[in-house]
């Protein structure tokens, strides 16, 4: 997947080898994509309801999202920075299935975790690592990032909300078979945990 716009574009930050962009229109097949490798054809980004609204969301969200791409013009995934105003930014990497277990992730999070700090210093910049991605833990880990603790998922807190709604909610006996079934399916997801850590700048300067 190459990127034929490059040139017109403004680099947040680049090592020579990977350049990092803020997220734009001409980015949208490609982190789609992304997502669909991601979590399947159920993505919301695929969605006929609400893929614009998504959209939308990336590109003018609160938090930043960066594409991306190597010395050739290819795409390689993307990079968030959620709560960027605050003293503990939280940063995220997604990369595309082909660009996995290529050393990128490292680079590209040092990069735009040393660009941000450029514009403000941050105490740390905290990592959020799901325990059903475990090539993520072994990444940052690798990276030296300091563990701080393990929280349950957002998946599972909302499920436990969801079950004490419903027990104090009457539905009919369609609605309850359906019910049932969204609740067997998320029961291998209620095991999920997540564990969260410091990147300091030791770590990326």
């Amino acid at each position: 997947m190459l990127c034929n716009n490059e040139a017109k574009r403004e680099i947040y930050v680049t090592d020579g080898e990977y350049t990092i962009y803020s997220i734009a229109e001409e980015d949208r097949e490609y982190y789609v994509e992304l997502h669909k490798q991601l979590n399947g054809e159920s993505t919301l980004f695929l969605n006929p309801v609400c893929k614009d609204m998504m959209w939308e969301q990336v590109l003018g969200g609160k938090d930043k999202v960066f594409s991306i791409y190597d010395k050739s013009g290819e795409y390689c995934g993307s990079v968030e920075l959620q709560h960027p105003h605050s003293n503990t930014p939280e940063l995220g990497i997604d990369l595309m299935e082909g660009k996995r277990n290529k050393g990128i992730a490292t680079r590209a999070i040092k990069l735009v975790a040393r660009r941000t700090y450029e514009d403000k210093r941050v105490e740390y910049f905290l990592i959020r690592i799901s325990s059903r991605n475990p090539h993520s833990k072994h990444v940052f880990e690798k990276m030296g990032v300091i563990p701080l603790r393990t929280t349950e998922s957002t998946f599972k807190t909302f499920m436990k909300d969801f079950k004490d709604v419903m027990k104090n909610t009457e539905v009919d006996d369609a609605m309850e078979e359906r019910l049932k079934k969204i609740l067997d399916n998320a029961d291998d997801l209620e095991e999920e945990v997540v564990y969260e850590y410091k990147l300091t700048s030791e770590m990326f300067l």
